[in-house]
């Protein structure tokens, strides 16, 4: 009797197991502009320094703002890859894409450059709707020079749901890099 009743549970518990889902991975992807060759870049060279991110944005999970102070990092919703470095990559595409005069270099010692640094305060889902980006920058002139701004945008999401969130996340990023290419661009001359 034991024996049968196992053979009936066997299959409701095989499909039980399977039916819990695994987790979702999700990725920034770089924009899909075309690539224009350009001549040698001849102008000032910048170097981004760092990107940087406050503790619960450096893990795996999404994060979403639950109310004015409590925030939660997904366990089935993760970023594909450390967030800094899309963020990143996307930083890099977008400034090169809009600064074409300025070389781009990555880290490296050298006092002939401009150097930028990012921090990144909030890139997050929030209980009303609106992906947070947050944030700050600092730029360094190669003879002392100090400049510095701010960056903050509400971006609706389109949809429940985490690919949303992502979404709306990536798009505002881009915006802001497009932003703070505009700002660094009279400073860099």
């Amino acid at each position: 009797m034991m024996r049968r009743s196992l053979r009936f549970l066997l299959p409701w518990l095989l499909v039980g197991c399977a039916a819990q889902p695994g987790p979702q991975y999700y990725a920034l992807t770089l924009p899909s502009e075309p690539v224009v060759s350009s001549p040698a870049r001849q102008g000032p060279l910048l170097q981004v320094q760092s990107l940087t991110l406050p503790d619960y944005l450096a893990q795996a999970g999404i994060a979403f703002q639950q109310d004015d102070i409590q925030l939660t990092l997904a366990n089935q919703a993760r970023w594909a890859e450390p967030l800094d470095r899309q963020l990143g990559a996307l930083l890099l595409a977008k400034l090169e894409q809009d600064l074409p005069q300025v070389q781009l270099q990555g880290p490296q010692e050298s006092g002939q450059q401009w150097r930028l640094n990012l921090f990144v305060d909030a890139f997050q889902g929030r209980f009303d709707g609106q992906a947070v980006i947050a944030g700050r920058w600092v730029l360094q002139g190669p003879q002392g020079e100090r400049h510095s701004g701010r960056f903050n945008q509400l971006e609706p999401l389109s949809e429940d749901g985490y690919p949303a969130l992502v979404r709306a996340l990536q798009k505002g990023w881009l915006q802001q890099a497009h932003a703070l290419a505009g700002q660094l661009q009279p400073l860099l001359h």
